[in-house]
């Protein structure tokens, strides 16, 4: 359980920042997602407590996804989920510099191998978990 704060939180599902007003969207989601979010006059259909029980249930089921171990044949390669997991993935070695490349030669063994770039140059794994 969390602890309680003197704020309130963004209305938007998944999002803890804090924010001024009840049920309403922080600065960065409006930042974020700019014209998909319009604001009415008409009051909101629901309460903190029914936003509150939403996200109890969203947490609850993450929270059972992550104890389940799944097996690589279970994974299904052909669905658009995973090829977005996969893409997600991509994205963040990329920017943090994390990604191989293939037939990189490693600055250590001087192998062409799948490598990661790093400051003194092209490092490959077996190189990598030699401390």
């Amino acid at each position: 359980m969390d602890a309680p704060s003197l704020w309130a939180t963004c209305i938007l599902p998944g999002c803890r920042q804090p924010i001024a007003d009840e049920l309403d969207v922080c600065t960065t989601c409006r930042i974020a997602f700019g014209d998909y979010l319009h604001e009415t006059d008409r009051p909101p259909s629901y309460t903190v407590a029914d936003l509150e029980e939403r996200d109890a249930g969203i947490r609850n089921a993450y929270r059972s996804l992550y104890g389940q171990h799944i097996e690589p044949e279970q994974i299904d390669t052909d669905s658009d989920k995973h090829r977005r997991a996969v893409t997600l993935a991509t994205t963040i070695a990329q920017q943090t510099g994390q990604e191989e490349k293939a037939n990189q030669t490693c600055w250590l063994c001087e192998e062409r191998r799948m490598c990661i770039r790093r400051p003194g140059g092209w490092e490959c794994r077996d190189c990598r978990q030699i401390q």
